[in-house]
């Protein structure tokens, strides 16, 4: 039974895209910004660039995994699978998450005495937690008597802030566009003093960018469907290496999902920006291997080098646009070589 480990990184192009938006500022709402370091004639230059959080890639890769485990027959809790991702923190959220899985089991959040019992009930209860992990931290913490005081399950899947590529971080545009709705002929215009009528018009601006931004994301199978917080049972399977591989295929799939339709984001019920991959790189190993990062156009060459120079049975599966093969197809392959492996 392995682990394989799964690093994906690409090139994609954004066009009119309002996917991480931030604070609106009256009838004016921000698109995400970050501060990016790049080295200009010998010196460094710091530009303020558009970007899409890791959160919010986080939370769609976590919303795909979601529906694909429940189509699957796998266990997920309630509010994860409303794609309401509190996970686990607190004892109201935890019982109001597992209730069924506490019915399943014949169980209530007071029989769970310490932190093994209560990951092993996590992980067997919710795909999405054993994944993505979550945080434990009830009232009281370490003053409480009885019950677990804490735990933390790291996530099994990792990704980062999407920005502009080296070459285009001066080019990347965040642009606002008037947007206005209109209440004229209607009752819900109010009278002004003097019973003038008020102006039934609403004017407000989204920032919209465009850019080539880079993507990563990987994935650690070794701890999917094991315990990590108790040291002493770290490692121990607690579901069936049936179950396992499904719960790894399942995590697989999502990922799948993510790259064909880019499943994250927000306002894209009128905000759906043009979306076009240039290059993907997926690498598939049987330990930690990680792809070098697209912020610069050579990354495959790159990976190439590296995977001359460090090996772990990795295996490179490309994409570049014009290519012989279709980004479908380089994902087919990636994702049957690592479940080979699981």
């Amino acid at each position: 039974m392995g682990s394989p480990f799964i690093s994906v990184r690409g090139r994609v192009i954004l066009n009119a895209e309002a996917l991480n938006m931030t604070e609106s500022v009256g009838n004016y709402v921000k698109h995400r910004r970050v501060p990016v370091v790049v080295r200009r004639g010998g010196e460094y230059l710091t530009l303020f660039v558009p970007a899409i959080s890791g959160e919010s890639i986080a939370h769609g890769y976590q919303a795909l995994l979601a529906k694909e485990a429940l189509a699957r027959g796998l266990n997920v809790c309630d509010l994860c699978s409303k794609g309401i991702f509190l996970k686990s923190s607190n004892d109201r959220i935890l019982a109001k998450s597992f209730e069924a899985h506490f019915k399943r089991l014949g169980k209530k959040p007071e029989d769970i005495k310490d932190a093994y019992e209560l990951e092993k009930f996590i992980i067997t209860g919710c795909v999405v937690e054993d994944v993505g992990g979550f945080l434990f931290a009830p009232a009281g913490g370490g003053k409480r008597k009885v019950g677990v005081n804490q735990a933390k399950r790291t996530s099994n899947f990792y990704t980062g802030y999407m920005i502009p590529v080296a070459e285009a971080l001066e080019n990347a545009v965040i642009e606002p566009q008037l947007h206005s709705r209109y209440a004229l002929g209607t009752e819900f215009v109010e009278r002004g003093e003097g019973g003038e009528r008020a102006q039934g018009q609403m004017i407000y601006y989204v920032e919209i960018a465009s850019a080539p931004y880079v993507f990563s994301l990987d994935i650690d199978t070794k701890y999917i469907g094991r315990i990590t917080f108790d040291t002493a049972h770290a490692g121990e399977l607690v579901v069936s290496k049936e179950e396992r591989k499904e719960r790894i295929a399942a995590a697989l799939e999502a990922m799948r999902k993510l790259v064909l339709e880019l499943g994250f984001g927000a306002k894209k019920t009128r905000f759906l920006p043009t979306i076009e991959w240039e290059s993907l790189a997926i690498a598939v190993s049987d330990d930690v291997w990680t792809v070098p990062t697209p912020f610069t156009a050579d990354y495959i060459e790159r990976a190439k080098k590296k995977l001359n120079a460090v090996s772990e049975g990795t295996k490179l599966y490309t994409y570049t646009k014009g290519g012989e093969e279709t980004i479908e197809e380089v994902l087919d392959k990636a994702i049957e070589d690592a479940l080979n492996r699981a």
